[in-house]
């Protein structure tokens, strides 16, 4: 039997504990960098590995393996000694990322928030609209192109983590009841994310610049006034995480746009991540984002989403989620923000590796 399988099957019992992240330890050494290791031991989400049975595999390449189990806080290295207990707190561990200076960290400091409409993510959804004076939609078809690039990241034992990026997207919807399913609108965004973590605690910091544009085959049908909507803002979220569930919220400023509009904003919400099952790989997750803007009068956006989250618990590597989604407020497509809008939906998300906390 392989010894992954194995792992799950003896440590199924439980997702987050000391012993069921002991055992994927020991499998995941077998298995990628076949080290047969009895000296691995779990302490409140910290392992712990017996230097003397590395043999030749570098330790930082141990550390990234052991770092993409979900609930590891840490890896720290100990010296073979006879009758040595498991790692505890006294021990300072060796964080999961590393020290210092990074290009290109594997982990993204801020988890994407799962309900805001405009997260730059990978993702389509179909959309009926039980509301929409104009442009006049039903079905319609949503896609987003996204993603957040972290370039340079720094750690600091004191400070905690840094990540600085890239954050490119396109969303763009569809009318699904045109003969050719036509564009309607696109919106084409680049932002600049500074990360930062510290435990439960993480943050984002970003300037972004977002431009919309009508699809050809929409305004040859639909003759209006384009409103040429343009802009550059600055952001600021902040984020906590105290176990499986997540509160969030912020505050922007745009500083430039055409037409000008009123510059402020805030925004809130809650995300709940209930027990996995399946060994640790399904999640149901409910997720709730408000957003309120001044040149709308503060009145609020609310989306809802709910569903279920696909992962690979061993690397962590992609989050797959299908949702049901709920919308009401004004339209989040730039070029009709100021139309109200009732929509229904489901859709499939995929969102890069997140650093969760243990």
């Amino acid at each position: 039997m392989p010894p992954l399988l194995l792992a799950l099957l003896l440590q199924s019992g439980g997702s987050d504990t000391d012993e069921f992240i002991r055992g994927y330890a020991t499998a995941i050494l077998e298995r990628d960098l076949s080290l047969r290791t009895t000296g691995v031991s779990v302490h409140e989400g910290i392992v712990s590995v017996r230097e003397d049975e590395l043999g030749e595999v570098p330790k930082e390449k141990v550390q990234t393996v052991l770092s993409r189990i979900q609930g590891v806080r840490g890896v720290v290295f100990v010296a073979a000694a006879p009758g040595e207990p498991p790692v505890g707190p006294s021990k300072r561990p060796v964080p999961v990322t590393g020290g210092g200076w990074s290009l290109f960290p594997d982990e993204r400091l801020f988890q994407p928030l799962i309900a805001d409409p405009r997260w730059p993510h990978f993702g389509m959804a179909y959309q009926y609209f039980r509301r929409s004076s104009f442009p006049d939609l039903r079905n319609v078809g949503a896609v987003s192109l996204g993603e957040t690039f972290e370039i340079v990241g720094y750690e600091s034992e004191s400070a905690g983590r840094f990540a600085l990026g890239l954050q490119p997207a396109i969303f763009a919807i569809f009318n699904m009841d045109a003969y050719s399913h036509d564009l309607v609108n696109a919106d084409y965004r680049i932002a600049m994310p500074l990360d930062y973590r510290a435990g439960i605690f993480s943050s984002e910091v970003r300037v972004l610049h977002q431009s919309s544009h009508l699809g050809d085959e929409f305004l040859l049908d639909t003759p209006t006034q384009r409103v040429n909507l343009s802009y550059e803002a600055a952001e600021l979220l902040a984020s906590v995480e105290p176990g499986k569930i997540r509160f969030y919220g912020g505050v922007g400023e745009v500083f430039h746009s055409l037409p000008d509009v009123k510059p402020w904003s805030v925004q809130g919400g809650v995300e709940l991540m209930l027990p996995a099952f399946l060994g640790d790989a399904v999640s149901p997750i409910l997720a709730v984002d408000v957003k309120a803007r001044q040149e709308l009068g503060w009145n609020p956006d609310f989306c809802v989403r709910a569903g279920v989250e696909f992962t690979s618990p061993e690397k962590q590597r992609r989050r797959v989620q299908i949702l049901l989604e709920y919308f009401h407020g004004r339209n989040p497509n730039g070029q009709f923000f100021e139309e109200h809008v009732e929509y229904f939906g489901i859709g499939l998300h995929v969102h890069s590796e997140q650093l969760r906390s243990g």
